[in-house]
C-alpha cells in the first residue's frame, strides 16, 4: 500500500477526515479489542459519534478502531493495553492540525512522532520504523511540513505495512461494535 490508495479517505466522510482517531489491530477481533479497553458494547454509544464514542471493524488482518472526534487511541494507556501480544499504530488527526502516529508492541509505545514532523520521534525505540518510512518516502530527518506528501495518507500506508491491517471505507461504514471510551480518557 501507498499514500495515494489512502486518498479516498479526505472525501469519504468530511467530518471524521476533520477529527479522527483510527487505531490498526494486528490479531485480535473487535470483541477482543472491546475486551482488552473494558469498552462495553453499547449500540446506541454512537449514535452523536462524540469525543467518547469508539467503532470497531473486522478488516484483514485484524481490527479497526475508529473514534470520531476522538483520540483515546493515541494514549499510554490505550496502547498499553491493546498491544500486549500484538501490534497497534493510532493515527490522529484534527481541524486544528494535530496529528499524531503512535506504533506500539508488546505493551509499549515503540515509536511516535507527529505526522508533518516525521524526523522528530520518541518511544523506546524511536528508529525502529525507518526502513519502512523510506520505502514511503516518509522523511526521516526534520524537514518542511509542505511538499512531500499528505502526512495522513502516509501515516495510514505506514499502519498497514507495520501492522498488516488495512483501513476500508468499509470498516468506517459498517463497524461491528460500537462503545464508548469514557472511563480512557
Amino acid at each position: 500500500m501507498t499514500a495515494e490508495d489512502y486518498a479516498w479517505f479526505d472525501d469519504h466522510d468530511s467530518g471524521l477526515a476533520e477529527t479522527f482517531c483510527v487505531t490498526f489491530v494486528r490479531g485480535l477481533t473487535p470483541q477482543e479489542t472491546f475486551d482488552r479497553l473494558g469498552v462495553v458494547p453499547d449500540s446506541t454509544a454512537g449514535d452523536n459519534f462524540d469525543e467518547e464514542a469508539i467503532c470497531a471493524s473486522v478488516v484483514d488482518g485484524g481490527t479497526i478502531l475508529v473514534e470520531f472526534s476522538g483520540f483515546v487511541g493515541t494514549s499510554d494507556t490505550v496502547s498499553g493495553l491493546l498491544s500486549p501480544g500484538t501490534v497497534t499504530v493510532a493515527v490522529f488527526g484534527s481541524i486544528n492540525m494535530d496529528r499524531k502516529f503512535v506504533y506500539a508492541a508488546d505493551g509499549q509505545v515503540v515509536t511516535a512522532f507527529e505526522p508533518d514532523f516525521p524526523g522528530s520521534r520518541s518511544g523506546s525505540d524511536p528508529d525502529r520504523l525507518l526502513a519502512r518510512m523510506a520505502e514511503l518516502g516518509i522523511p526521516t530527518e526534520d524537514v518542511d511540513a509542505y511538499g512531500w506528501g499528505d502526512p495522513i495518507h502516509q501515516a495510514f500506508a505506514l499502519a498497514e505495512r507495520v501492522t498488516g491491517v488495512r483501513l476500508t471505507p468499509e470498516a468506517i461504514e459498517h463497524p461491528v461494535l460500537i462503545g464508548s471510551t469514557a472511563h480512557l480518557a
